[in-house]
């Protein structure tokens, strides 16, 4: 609701390289808080627990203060600026932006077998990544039998390349203006870390299984943010993407229950489970976002065979009235009503995709 979509893989991969960066610092800090243990009576795993989460809980409770929801409730902009920042980002989603609400939005997304697909490439890369950011200091540990806190210095590293490469990697995919390509790049070094890990003995060759854990990372990481984007780029209205969105989160993040239950201690060193399931969601990842890709690339092509390549945001104020009903009239939508034709979103004619 603030970016144009050209802009906006860098800012949430910005937000999510938080998450990523805190895989990194998360070990440093673990390691040094757990050499609290014993202060106050408490044992160092408490400690961790007591100051990260007040430091988080200090945040939450002033972030609703800081930040706005919308451009239009921005009390740090004039005017003048909420008005040329609600228009730039009108000009840039058309018909997939801002719309009344309507239950036949909420239907849409429902109805609309992207958004499960959209669903499952996210639930492909969600669930190597809680798997990775649960259990890299046990795979670490099993590696040359190090200790827990060794363990957790030696997870640090994969984590800030991941870091690099989740930013990079944005800077490029806005530049393209593309997402699909991005995500099966990535996901194929994820799927390659994994066959390593389970082609080869951790404890005969403890810096091969160490280099594949780099895979792992530093692959899946820029997809969250990139399978993000894609998703609320492609999707519209704004209630139509909202519901969308949610569907994408709560089917997505059921990958994490999953991470949770494929690691087994009996397994150690080699986790074939866990790391064949990693494997498998990964390419499935792969290859929905391949079909997808294609799939939205057919659809543009069809819509600019039919309809021409003018955009979905011009309205009878940029273009003029006549101008605009003929356009209507390319379109097939002569005779609707402007809100019939808000909510027709990024089906609209004028849409067109980011694959």
């Amino acid at each position: 609701m603030w970016y144009k979509r050209s802009e906006q893989n860098l800012r949430v991969s910005i937000f999510f390289s938080a998450a990523t960066l805190s895989g990194a610092f998360g070990g440093l800090l673990a390691y040094g808080i757990s050499r609290m243990d014993g202060v106050g009576g408490k044992p160092g795993w408490a400690w961790i627990f007591i100051i990260e989460g007040l430091i988080t809980f200090v945040v939450a409770c002033a972030a609703p203060f800081m930040m706005a929801d919308f451009p239009e409730d921005a009390k740090f902009l004039t005017p003048e600026e909420k008005a040329r920042t609600i228009q730039r980002l009108a000009d840039d989603a058309g018909a997939s932006g801002e719309a009344p609400y309507a239950r036949a939005h909420i239907v849409s997304a429902f109805t609309d077998w992207r958004s499960y697909a959209y669903a499952l490439i996210y639930v492909g890369v969600a669930e190597p990544l809680y798997s990775l950011a649960l259990f890299t200091p046990t795979i670490i540990s099993e590696l040359g039998k190090w200790t827990r806190a060794q363990s957790n210095l030696l997870s640090t590293p994969p984590y800030f390349l991941a870091f690099f490469v989740t930013l990079a990697s944005a800077l490029y995919s806005d530049r393209l203006l593309h997402r699909g390509y991005f995500n099966v790049f990535w996901m194929l070094v994820v799927v390659a870390g994994y066959a390593i890990l389970l082609g080869v003995d951790p404890t005969e060759k403890p810096g091969v299984a160490y280099f594949a854990l780099f895979l792992c990372v530093s692959g899946v990481a820029p997809c969250i943010s990139n399978t993000i984007t894609w998703a609320g780029g492609n999707v519209g209205p704004v209630y139509k993407r909202a519901t969308s969105m949610g569907m994408l989160f709560v089917l997505g993040n059921s990958g994490g229950i999953c991470s949770s239950l494929v690691y087994f201690s009996y397994e150690s060193p080699r986790f074939r489970t866990g790391h064949g399931v990693g494997m498998g969601f990964a390419a499935m990842a792969c290859v929905l976002s391949l079909l997808l890709s294609w799939d939205l690339k057919r659809e543009n092509r069809r819509r600019d065979a039919r309809y021409g390549t003018t955009n979905s945001a011009i309205t009878r104020q940029s273009v003029g009235h006549d101008k605009y009903e003929a356009q209507l009239r390319i379109w097939g939508l002569e005779g609707k009503t402007q809100a019939e034709i808000e909510a027709l979103g990024d089906h609209h004619p004028g849409f067109r995709y980011l694959a």
